[in-house]
């Protein structure tokens, strides 16, 4: 097996970890309960979330990429196609963080609204780093 075939499949190996964690996560946070996300406390399963969303979100890019090498031999146009797509996906996560949040008033005592309020973050997050990148040339 080639080293790249190798990474390829490790970052899916993480990418399908981080969904099922997160997805986990969410389940155990609504058994243990409110507060979710306030000034009293934070659910320790809303971070494992967040951190398992995050693992999702940073495998993207490099998933993309990959997928692309039998099509593009340069690795630049790889990653010129491949981080508008990391971009498109991380808009995707903020408005479903942003519709799910709205219907828990993004309150901290519903797992909905934190959990909206988590997602809406880290993929605006995301595509602040998507930007960056290709304003920066």
């Amino acid at each position: 097996m080639r080293r790249d075939e190798t990474a390829a499949r490790a970052l899916a190996l993480i990418g399908l970890a981080g969904v099922v964690i997160a997805g986990g996560a969410l389940a155990l946070a609504a058994v243990s309960g409110p507060p979710y996300l306030a000034t009293s406390g934070v659910n320790g399963w809303l971070v494992v979330f967040a951190v398992a969303l995050f693992a999702v979100l940073f495998t993207v890019p490099f998933r993309i990429e990959a997928r692309l090498r039998d099509a593009y031999a340069d690795s630049d146009a790889r990653w010129d196609r491949a981080v508008p797509l990391w971009g498109g996906i991380a808009l995707l996560v903020t408005v479903a963080g942003a519709l799910i949040g709205v219907s828990g008033d993004f309150a901290g005592d519903s797992l909905a609204g934190s959990a909206g309020l988590v997602a809406a973050g880290e993929g605006g997050l995301v595509l602040i780093a998507v930007a960056s990148v290709l304003l920066s040339g």
